[in-house]
């Protein structure tokens, strides 16, 4: 989920206005609404006081989990499985590479690391 859905759900969640949540903030109604339709981003600063005001956590907001799903492990091996088939071996070792850096705890990938395909 993106930000700006995130704003949205727990606003209305709280029967908050776009109105009221901008005073409350210190900007302008059509800074939340731009932030609520995905064509802008609160500053930085903002986040924490946004959490606060929608009473929920920054790593909420920002809709960041610590782990993968093991659905999102699946989806991300099987990807891994048909690139070793249908790609270049290179290519497939770029995808594990930027996987690894992107979820550095996904172990699953790092039996590719060491094989003897290349």
């Amino acid at each position: 989920m993106q930000i700006g859905e995130t704003i949205r759900k727990y606003r209305k969640e709280r029967n908050m206005t776009q109105e009221e949540m901008a005073k409350r903030l210190g900007v302008t109604p059509p800074a939340v609404n731009k932030w609520e339709n995905g064509n802008s981003y609160p500053d930085i600063m903002l986040l924490a006081p946004i959490a606060r005001l929608l009473d929920i956590s920054v790593d909420t907001l920002l809709s960041f989990r610590g782990e993968l799903t093991d659905e999102e492990i699946r989806q991300i091996m099987s990807e891994a499985d048909e690139k070793f088939k249908n790609d270049s071996y290179e290519e497939a070792f770029a995808f594990i590479r930027k996987m690894l850096e992107k979820y550095p705890n996904l172990y699953s990938l790092e039996r590719y690391e060491y094989s003897d395909l290349s």
